[in-house]
């Protein structure tokens, strides 16, 4: 028996996880080293205290919820919780708790140091992103062809013999302008940018979320109910939606594999609760049973045959909740099903800050007599560009390549730069940065143009130059570009 004990203490002094047993209450009652460790604390700070007061607030109401299941003989749902101490600002952590059955009321709970995980999920998210591109590019393919047959068709009856010239100009303008949104959701989707200071607004979300799953077709409805006036919450836009995508396919999932195809339909509700977001993804499927639900957000778990999905769904649904300072519950939806919820806080956002939608230009504004450098090798884009500035009175002067602007830039004087980023010659990266050694003014006053979210850019964030213009880009779009370039160094804010 003596043995034993002495084994059982070896155990939890040589243990890498961190144990602590705790009281009915919640109250540390001991902590073996590795608690010691991961805390920064000693065994002796530790005690007596309840073990929430270390928990980041949106996490308390979870852990109080595994005590509350623990105290009646439960044993939890392994949880992903964040925790601080006075020397170790904040630690995400995987907790188990589960009862003694032999000191009623105690427990014992075991934590696992997730810090250097959080690494990897930039990785992560990437990787299962774009698995979720490649399933969706056959559907892609049929929309933007559909588009583009419609505005082919629809050119090819322009003639000044037509009856419905301006009719079928017209049609054709909103094919593209259709093909182009597709395009534009799909690079935003696959954008790798891990950056968190977006202010987000969840009505805005939930429409280009629902765009996108328009790629993904199924026979279970779709509908969304967004609380009106909800408050902005500051994040990450396409990993909230990629959450929202894995959510939503897994509940079509649980509801196809119950045999519901009409009724009742997904759900994504959005509502304000106290001081944060809940974002609802509700199925009724068959549920998840409790003894399933800490394994259901270990990588590459699944329940769908081989093949169907990469078991990193909810392993990712996971991480960008706490990358948004949130977390991901699961609750049984009434009469049968899940609810998949992510709780996120809101944002105080400035009304300036939260409004990133493009200018309107100055009515007032004129371009007349303005000189600008283009630098463009779509001959496209050059010749509409060339018919528009003469029709706005801009002295534009088109090349086709990054040499040619270097060249041009150095014997002539502009008020303004429009740099294509890939093009021959070095692209407009390559341009910029050899034009600012010779007029860091007029570096300034560059405006990029890509098709892309270019590692090119990437290299000189951070660095002056007035904007980027994401093609293809509309009137307004390239006006305002073009008057927030040309107020740049202005006296009073005038153009020149």
């Amino acid at each position: 028996m003596a043995s034993e004990s002495r084994l059982y203490a070896d155990a939890w002094n040589a243990s890498p996880l961190a144990i602590l047993t705790l009281d009915e209450e919640g109250v540390v009652f001991s902590a073996n080293p590795a608690a010691e460790l991961i805390f920064s604390m000693e065994e002796k700070g530790l005690q007596g205290t309840h073990l929430t007061k270390f928990v980041h607030r949106l996490d308390r109401g979870a852990l109080q919820s595994m005590l509350d299941e623990v105290r009646v003989g439960k044993v939890p749902t392994r949880q992903e919780i964040r925790f601080g101490t006075p020397r170790r600002k904040e630690f995400v952590t995987g907790v188990s708790l589960a009862p003694t059955p032999e000191h009623a009321g105690r427990s014992i709970s075991v934590l696992r140091d997730l810090s250097k995980e959080k690494a990897f999920r930039p990785q992560l998210l990437h990787t299962e992103r774009m698995a979720t591109m490649g399933s969706i590019a056959s559907v892609v393919a049929h929309e933007l062809n559909n588009a583009l047959a419609g505005a082919l068709g629809c050119l090819n009856e322009a003639n000044p013999q037509s009856d419905d010239v301006d009719g079928l100009i017209y049609t054709a303008k909103n094919e593209l302008l259709r093909a182009s949104e597709i395009v534009k959701d799909l690079k935003e989707y696959a954008r790798v940018d891990d950056d968190l200071s977006d202010n987000i607004d969840i009505a805005t979300l939930c429409k280009r979320f629902e765009r996108l799953h328009k790629f993904h077709p199924t026979e279970v409805r779709l509908t969304l109910a967004v609380a009106d006036d909800l408050p902005r919450i500051r994040g990450n836009s396409n990993q909230l939606i990629q959450a929202l995508l894995n959510l939503v396919l897994n509940a079509e999932y649980a509801s196809r594999a119950a045999g519901l195809k009409n009724q009742p339909p997904v759900r994504v509700s959005a509502v304000l609760h106290s001081d944060v977001i809940h974002l609802d993804v509700i199925d009724h499927g068959p549920g998840i049973p409790m003894e399933k639900r800490a394994a259901i957000f270990d990588p590459f778990y699944s329940t769908k045959p081989l093949g169907e999905g990469t078991g990193l769904g909810l392993t990712v649904v996971q991480a960008i909740a706490a990358a948004h300072d949130g977390r991901i519950e699961i609750h049984d939806t009434p009469g049968g099903g899940s609810t998949f919820r992510m709780v996120l806080p809101y944002a105080e956002v400035t009304e300036e800050a939260a409004t990133p939608e493009t200018k309107q230009v100055d009515a007032k504004f004129d371009l007349a007599g303005v000189r600008i450098l283009i630098a463009e090798d779509e001959k496209s884009i050059r010749h509409f560009l060339r018919r528009l500035f003469e029709r706005l009175g801009v002295d534009a002067t088109l090349v086709e390549d990054a040499t040619r602007a270097i060249d041009t830039a150095r014997r002539e004087d502009f008020d303004l730069l429009l740099l294509d980023v890939r093009m021959p010659g070095g692209g407009g990266v390559e341009a910029y940065r050899r034009i600012r050694e010779m007029n860091p003014q007029l570096a300034r006053r560059t405006v990029f143009m890509t098709g892309e979210f270019s590692m090119e850019m990437n290299q000189i964030v951070g660095q002056e130059y007035a904007g980027v213009l994401q093609k293809p880009f509309k009137f307004n779009e390239l006006m305002s570009a073009i008057q927030k370039a040309l107020q740049i160094g202005s006296p009073s804010g005038s153009p020149l």
